[in-house]
C-alpha cells in the first residue's frame, strides 16, 4: 500500500473528509488529494502534520523504515492488515506466521524460502548461492521450475 492509499484509509476510518483533514493538518485541500491520489509525495514534515491531525505515528503512513525498530514494526502491523501476518508464541519465542491457506501460492514461496535457507545451513548451497535466490527472486524460481519441466520431458521421451 503506497502512502497516499494509507493517508486515505486513516483519514476515512477517522471519518474525516479531505477538507476537514486539511484543515486539521494546516494543508490545503489540494494537498491532501494529491497525496491520496498519488500525484505528489508528502514531505517527512508534512508527514508529520498529516499524522497528527489524524492521531497517529508517522511511521504508520510513511514508506516503511526497516533501520529503525519502530519503523519495522509499523512495516509489521502494514503486513498484518495486508497479508495477515501474526505474532505467535511457539515455545516461548515470538514467531511471525503468515495466516494464508496452505494452497496458496504465497505460502508457497515461503516453503521455497525456508528450504532454501535451509539448503544454506546445511551447507548444500554457499552464500552467494542463498543471494542470488533471494536478491533475483522470482527469476531463479521460475528458472529452477523450468529447468525441472525441460527434465521432466526429456525423461518422458527417453520411454
Amino acid at each position: 500500500m503506497k502512502i497516499g492509499e494509507r493517508i486515505k484509509k486513516f483519514r476515512t476510518a477517522s471519518g474525516l473528509s479531505q477538507k476537514q483533514l486539511a484543515i486539521k493538518s494546516g494543508m490545503s485541500e489540494p494537498a491532501i488529494r494529491n497525496y491520496e491520489l498519488g500525484n505528489r509525495h508528502p514531505s517527512g514534515k508534512q508527514l508529520e502534520k498529516i499524522a497528527g491531525a489524524l492521531g497517529i505515528s508517522d511511521l504508520a503512513i510513511a514508506d516503511p523504515d526497516f533501520d529503525s525498530w519502530h519503523g519495522l514494526m509499523h512495516a509489521l502491523f502494514q503486513l498484518e492488515d495486508s497479508r495477515g501476518l501474526k505474532p505467535q508464541l511457539v515455545d516461548g519465542q515470538v514467531v511471525l506466521a503468515f495466516d494464508v491457506k496452505p494452497t496458496d501460492d504465497s505460502m508457497g514461496d515461503l516453503r521455497l524460502w525456508y528450504k532454501e535457507l535451509e539448503s544454506l545451513k546445511t551447507g548444500a548451497v554457499t552464500k552467494e548461492e542463498y543471494d542470488l535466490w533471494r536478491y533475483s527472486f522470482p527469476r531463479v524460481k521460475a528458472e529452477r521450475l523450468k529447468a525441472e519441466l525441460d527434465e521432466l520431458r526429456r525423461k518422458k521421451k527417453e520411454r
